[in-house]
C-alpha cells in the first residue's frame, strides 16, 4: 500500500468521523445540553473548586541555590535571624511627643522581655522581639518585629497588628504595619475583594459586545450560559488534575485563568455563531446551517484551541514551580473551553435557530443586519485589494514592522522586580507605612541584606572590620549598616561576631524598596565589589558571601530573564510544529510566527513604557511579562489559525491573491469581534487594584488589539502576498501558477 492510498484512507475515515460528529451534536442536541448540565452539577457538588489557593510566590528558588545556602550558613553560625519582613512605623505629624517616644520604647522592651522570660521553647504564633530602630526624624518611631519560628504569614501580620493596636490610645499618632509580609497579605485581600466584581464585569462586557455584534439579546445570553457551564466544570476539574499530577496554581493568578476561559469560550462561540448566521441567510434549515457551520469552522476551532493549549504548556519549561503548574492549568482552561464549544455551542445553535439572532423570537425571518453584513464585507474586500498587490503590500509590511519595532524598543530598558508593596494602591496602609520608612531612609529595614566575612580569628581584627563597615556604608543606595563597629566585643558576639571568632556579618539597609528594581541593581553592584572592599579594608584572605531577600529577588529576576527566553522559544517551536502540520507548509508558518513574536514584543515594550516611563514604577513584577508573553504567543497562533486557515482553504482551489480577497473579508468581522472581546475581557483584570494585575491587563489587551487590528488585517495579508507562490513551500497544496485576473471584484 503506497503513501497516497494511506493518506486517502485516513482522509475518508476523518470525513466519516466528521459527519458522525456533526450529526451527533445537532440531531442529539437535547442530549448534549442535558449531558453538560448534568456534568456541571455532578462535578460542582462532588469536587471542591479550590485549585487557586494552594501556593504563593515563596520558595521561588531551588533549595540548593547559593544565596539560600549562604542564608542557612549564616543562621547556623550566628543563630540569631535578622529577617522579619514586618515593621511597625509610628507617625505623628509635627513630631512625636516625649511621652509617645517613651511609650514606643517601653512597649518594645516589655514585648521582648516577656519572650526572654519564657522557660521553654516558644511555640508558633508568638511575638518574641520588638527592636526599636533609630531614625533621624523626630516624627517617626520604627520598630522591627520578630515572631516565633513556624508562624505563618497571616499569623505574623495578626501579631503585628496586635502590637500596633497598643498605640491607638495615642492622640494624633498613627501606627502602620508594613513590610513585604503584610504586603502579601494585603494583596490577597484586594484579590478576594475584587475577584467577583471582575467576574461580573466580564460577564456584563461579554453580553454588551456580543449583543452589539449580532444585534441580538439572546446570542449573548447563550454565550454566557455556555461559559457558565464551562466555568462550573473547569475549576473542580482543575482541582482534581492538580491533586493527581501534584502541581499547585497560586490564587494570585486565578483572574488570568477566568479571563482566558471566558475569552476563549466567547471567541469560539462568536466564530460559530457568525458561520451559523451566514448559513441561515442562505436559506438552509437550522440543522443544515449548524452542520455546514461546523464543517466550515470546527476543524479551524479545534486546531486553534490545540494551538493555544500547546503554547501554554510551554510553561512546563519554566524554572519556577508555580509556572510549571500554571502551564497545565492554562492548557486545561483552553481544552475545557474547546470541548464545550465544539459540542454544547452547536447544540444550542440548533435548538434556537433564527431566534439566536433576534430580540424577539420571530420564526423564519431573515437575520437582522444580514444586508449590513454583506455591505461590510464588500467594503472589507475593497480594502484588502490593495494588500494583494506587491508594492502596497511591501509598503504596508515595512510600515507595520517599523511601527511594532518602535513599540518594542522600551523592552531594552525594562526592569523586573519582586516588590509586593509597590503593587499596592498608594492609599493602602501598608504602602503608606512603606512611604514613611522611605522618608526616614529605612525603606529596606524589613528585608536587609547580609554580608558574611569569614577568616580564622577574624573577630580580633576590629579595626579592619570597622573600616569595612565604613566602606560598605558608602556604596550606592545604602543608608544604614549594622556591624562590629556598633557594638562592644561582648555584645557583638552572637549578633555580628561569631562566638567561634571566625566570622563577622554586616546587616545592610537600603533606602529604597528592598524588593524593587533599584535596590536589586544596587545589591548586584555590592555583590560584584564585595571581595575588593574586603581586601581594601585589610582582610585580603577573608572569604565573603552575601544573602538576603534583595539578592534572592535578584536571582529570581535573572532566572526569569533567562527562562523567559527558553519558554518563549519552546512555545514558538510548539506553535510552529502545529502550524506546519495544519498548513502543510514551512515558509508561511515561519513568517507568520515571526509577525506574532514581533507583536508580542511590541505589547511588552508598550507595557514597560507605560508603567516605567510614564507612571514611574521601578519595574514590572517578574511574572507579569512572563505569563503575558506565553499567553500572547499562544493566542497569536490561535488567531493565525483562524485567519490563515480560511485563506489556505481557498488557496487550494485558486491563486493566493484571489484566496486573500475571498477569505479575508469573509472571516475578518468574526475574527475582529472575537479578538476585541478577548482583549476587553483581559482588560477587566485591571479592576483588581494591584499594579501587577494592571500590568498583565495592559500587556494582554495591547497585545491582543495589536494582533487583531494590525497584524491580522494588515501584516498577514501583506506577508502572504509577498510570499506568493512560495507561501506553501515545500508543499504544493497552494497553487504554483501565476495569478490570473481575479473574478472577485474589479481589477486594480
Amino acid at each position: 500500500m503506497n503513501a497516497s492510498s494511506v493518506v486517502g484512507r485516513v482522509s475518508r475515515i476523518w470525513t466519516v468521523l466528521g459527519g458522525v460528529y456533526r450529526a451527533a451534536v445537532t440531531m442529539g442536541r437535547w442530549v448534549v445540553v442535558a449531558g453538560w448540565v448534568a456534568a456541571a452539577t455532578v462535578v460542582t457538588l462532588a469536587v471542591p473548586s479550590n485549585a487557586g489557593s494552594g501556593s504563593d510566590f515563596g520558595d521561588l528558588l531551588p533549595s540548593d541555590a547559593p544565596v539560600l545556602q549562604v542564608e542557612e550558613h549564616i543562621l547556623d553560625t550566628f543563630r540569631v535571624p535578622v529577617l522579619s519582613g514586618t515593621t511597625v512605623v509610628l507617625h505623628q505629624p509635627g513630631g512625636l511627643s516625649l511621652l509617645t517616644r517613651a511609650d514606643a520604647t517601653l512597649w518594645a522592651l516589655a514585648t521582648t522581655q516577656d519572650a526572654l522570660k519564657a522557660d521553654r521553647p516558644i511555640p508558633p504564633d508568638r511575638l518574641i522581639a520588638a527592636i526599636p530602630v533609630p531614625t533621624s526624624r523626630h516624627d517617626l518611631a520604627v520598630t522591627y518585629l520578630y515572631v516565633s519560628p513556624g508562624t505563618g504569614l497571616w499569623g505574623t501580620v495578626l501579631l503585628a497588628n496586635q502590637y500596633a493596636a497598643h498605640f491607638n490610645n495615642q492622640p494624633s499618632a498613627s501606627a502602620y504595619v508594613t513590610g513585604f509580609v503584610p504586603a502579601q497579605i494585603a494583596q490577597g485581600g484586594y484579590l478576594d475583594a475584587r475577584l467577583h466584581l471582575f467576574e461580573i464585569a466580564s460577564v456584563i462586557l461579554i453580553i454588551v459586545v456580543v449583543a452589539l455584534a449580532f444585534r441580538s439579546l439572546l446570542a449573548p445570553l447563550a454565550v454566557v450560559g455556555i461559559a457558565a457551564i464551562g466555568y462550573l466544570v473547569y475549576f473542580p476539574l482543575l482541582t482534581t488534575l492538580a491533586g493527581a499530577l501534584g502541581f499547585e496554581v497560586p490564587s494570585q493568578l486565578e483572574p488570568v485563568l477566568v479571563a482566558l476561559l471566558l475569552g476563549v469560550v466567547t471567541d469560539y462561540c462568536v466564530l460559530f455563531f457568525s458561520a451559523f448566521r451566514d448559513e441561515l441567510v442562505h436559506g438552509h434549515t437550522k440543522i443544515e446551517s449548524a452542520q455546514h457551520a461546523l464543517a466550515r469552522d470546527s476543524k479551524v476551532v479545534a486546531v486553534a484551541g490545540l494551538t493555544v493549549a500547546g503554547g501554554t504548556i510551554a510553561l512546563l519549561a519554566a524554572p519556577f514551580g508555580i509556572f510549571r503548574g500554571l502551564g497545565p492549568a492554562l492548557a486545561l482552561t483552553v481544552l475545557v473551553g474547546l470541548a464545550i464549544c465544539l459540542t454544547l455551542t452547536p447544540a444550542v445553535m440548533t435548538i434556537l435557530g433564527w431566534r439566536l439572532f433576534t430580540v424577539l423570537p420571530v420564526r423564519g425571518s431573515p437575520a437582522p443586519g444580514g444586508l449590513a453584513v454583506e455591505g461590510r464585507r464588500s467594503r472589507s474586500g475593497r480594502a484588502i485589494r490593495l494588500l494583494t498587490r506587491r508594492r502596497p503590500a511591501a509598503v504596508a509590511a515595512v510600515g507595520v514592522v517599523l511601527l511594532l519595532g518602535l513599540a518594542a524598543w522600551p523592552l531594552t530598558h525594562a526592569r523586573l522586580d519582586l516588590s509586593f508593596t509597590a503593587a499596592l494602591p498608594r492609599d493602602d496602609a501598608v504602602a503608606e507605612g512603606a512611604d514613611l520608612l522611605s522618608l526616614s531612609g529605612l525603606r529596606g529595614i524589613s528585608a536587609p541584606t547580609e554580608i558574611l566575612v569569614e577568616q580564622p580569628g577574624i573577630a580580633a581584627h576590629r579595626a579592619a572590620l570597622a573600616r569595612l563597615q565604613t566602606d560598605i556604608s558608602r556604596q550606592p543606595g545604602i543608608t544604614k549598616v549594622f556591624g562590629p563597629a556598633d557594638l562592644p566585643t561582648t555584645k557583638a558576639e552572637g549578633l555580628v561576631l561569631a562566638q567561634s571568632g571566625d566570622a563577622a556579618r554586616y546587616i545592610i539597609v537600603y533606602g529604597t524598596d528592598p524588593l524593587g528594581a533599584t535596590a536589586i541593581s544596587q545589591a548586584r553592584q555590592l555583590q560584584a565589589h564585595a571581595t575588593a572592599l574586603v581586601a581594601e579594608a585589610g582582610l585580603p584572605d577573608a572569604r565573603v558571601s552575601l544573602t538576603g531577600q534583595t539578592l534572592i529577588a535578584s536571582e529570581v529576576v535573572e532566572l526569569t530573564r533567562r527562562s523567559l527566553q527558553v519558554t518563549v522559544l519552546v512555545a514558538l517551536l510548539i506553535e510552529l510544529v502545529i502550524l506546519i502540520l495544519y498548513l502543510r507548509a514551512v515558509l508561511a508558518p515561519l513568517a507568520l510566527l515571526a509577525c506574532s513574536a514581533l507583536s508580542v514584543a511590541a505589547a511588552l515594550g508598550l507595557t514597560a513604557f507605560v508603567f516605567q516611563d510614564l507612571l514611574g514604577q521601578e519595574g514590572l513584577t517578574f511574572y507579569a511579562p512572563f505569563a503575558a508573553a506565553v499567553l500572547l504567543i499562544a493566542l497569536g497562533a490561535d488567531y493565525t489559525v483562524f485567519s490563515v486557515g480560511s485563506i489556505w482553504g481557498e488557496a487550494r482551489r485558486r491563486p493566493m491573491r484571489e484566496a486573500l480577497m475571498i477569505a479575508v473579508p469573509r472571516s475578518s468581522r468574526a475574527i475582529t469581534t472575537a479578538g476585541v472581546i478577548l482583549a476587553a475581557t483581559f482588560a477587566m483584570v485591571a479592576i483588581i487594584p494591584l499594579a501587577t494585575f494592571r500590568q498583565i491587563a495592559f500587556a494582554m489587551t495591547a497585545g491582543l488589539l495589536i494582533d487583531t487590528l494590525v497584524v491580522r488585517p494588515l501584516l498577514t495579508p501583506a506577508v502572504l502576498t509577498l510570499l506568493g507562490r512560495s507561501a506553501g513551500w515545500p508543499s504544493r497544496r497552494v497553487p504554483y501558477r501565476g495569478d490570473p485576473p481575479t473574478t472577485v471584484g474589479a481589477d486594480d
